[in-house]
């Protein structure tokens, strides 16, 4: 019986996988890539880091739940 794995979960836990990585990378984020300066630039050093923080704990948050099937992706007919 082959391994399967349904497309949900394999995008659900990419982004859920990229997006802890971004946070525990978040000083090296800000510092070394051009996003990650404008940020600093728009919310200035102490609030940029809280706007990363947050947009990858969204991220964390909606690749557990397409992970685990709480919520489906739009099906087009």
């Amino acid at each position: 019986m082959p391994f399967h794995i349904s497309e949900n979960a394999l995008i659900g836990g990419a982004v859920l996988i990229f997006s802890l990585f971004g946070l525990i990378k978040e000083q090296w984020f800000l510092a070394h890539t051009r996003k990650g300066q404008r940020l600093t630039e728009w919310f200035g050093p102490a609030r940029a880091i809280w706007v990363l923080r947050t947009i990858f704990l969204t991220g964390i948050v909606f690749g557990a739940l397409l992970a685990t099937g709480v919520i489906q992706p739009v099906q087009w007919e």
